[in-house]
């Protein structure tokens, strides 16, 4: 636990948390709505600093990022804490439970994910990501800079629900993110998520003109979030953007407080047929459809990457070329294919 970075003193030992949208207005003693950070004797108190609850070598395909050094590994950790309450949430117990925690420096995880075994199976970097991980900041702040000094990257796996000054004090630091795009209704968003939209819309395209490599996913969930128009505003909004964004449909499958049955594959499948019509890259997660999740070439259709599960199979490129007709394919990094 230390002083958090991003609040302000409200007299009488009550503080206001500037992290977020919530802006939590907290007395001593109390806890932000997503309980990674608390008022300690007046003090904005960041409770989970250097405290893991998940750690993992991962594909980077799972997080899921396609198009940012396709094939390699990369360190994933994890705390406890959201700022939202999905209902549907993939990783309840770590976003809105108590698990375990570990002790890890910034220093620490750098030198994880630096370590020679690491690189030996190809670990770029380290990704925060499993709850949400911008509620844990300043980690994320300070670890990223021991990151760089060490050559390697930081990726980012958010819900996006960030305010504008922390976010631009985080993304020099940032090579990647993939954000949650839950929606594209307030709607759902107050109702499903317990949030707004219009913030995460704001961390999309300030990541974007920031210069980091931004993906998008957005879990499908049947009757609440598939309507053919909404669809069609996303992508619109999205391709308003850049065409060239990857944009995952993810298949959604009952958990945490949502029972409703999983998303119908052809649902899936229409949605990115929807918007291929705009976006050059559209991608289907959490089921296996084939061919949706190799990457095309969006000028002549070859497969340019070719996967199988989470790793890279074989490729046709040549630099960042489609091998079939020259056309540029928006990709960073190097391929790296599975063994």
């Amino acid at each position: 636990m230390q002083e958090a970075r991003w609040w302000e003193p409200l007299g009488d030992g009550t503080v206001r948390c500037c992290l977020c949208p919530w802006f939590c207005t907290l007395k001593p003693g109390a806890n932000g709505h997503c309980r990674a950070r608390g008022n300690r004797d007046g003090r904005l108190m960041a409770l989970t600093y250097g405290r893991c609850s998940a750690q993992a070598l991962d594909p980077i395909e799972k997080k899921p990022l396609y198009h940012f050094y396709p094939g390699a590994t990369i360190l994933s950790l994890g705390s406890n804490g959201c700022n939202f309450g999905c209902s549907f949430c993939q990783n309840w117990e770590i976003s809105q439970g108590e698990t375990p925690m570990i002790e890890l420096a910034p220093a620490e995880a750098a030198d994880l994910a630096a370590d020679e075994r690491a690189r030996r199976a190809g670990c770029i970097g380290i990704a925060y990501t499993y709850s949400e991980p911008l509620v844990w900041a300043e980690y994320v702040l300070d670890t990223a800079k021991e990151v760089r000094a060490r050559g390697q990257v930081n990726v980012v796996v958010t819900n996006g629900y960030i305010n504008p000054e922390p976010l631009a004090e985080l993304l020099p630091y940032i090579d990647a993110l993939n954000i949650d795009v839950k929606a594209f209704s307030e709607r759902y968003y107050r109702e499903v998520c317990g949030g707004r939209l219009e913030p995460v819309k704001e961390t999309v395209r300030a990541a974007h003109a920031a210069g980091c490599h931004v993906e998008v996913t957005t879990l499908i969930v049947p009757g609440l979030n598939d309507a053919a128009k909404e669809i069609d505003d996303l992508v619109d909004w999205l391709a308003a953007i850049s065409p060239d964004i990857p944009l995952h449909f993810s298949r959604y499958y009952p958990n945490y407080r949502l029972a409703l049955p999983p998303t119908p594959v052809p649902t899936l499948i229409r949605a990115r047929e929807q918007a291929l019509a705009k976006l050059r890259y559209v991608y289907i997660g959490n089921v296996y459809v084939a061919g949706a999740g190799d990457t095309h070439c969006p000028t002549c259709g070859a497969v340019v990457i070719r996967r199988a599960g989470m790793g890279v199979a074989g490729h046709s490129l040549r630099g960042y070329a489609c091998a079939r007709c020259g056309s540029e394919i928006a990709l960073v990094g190097e391929v790296i294919e599975s063994h």
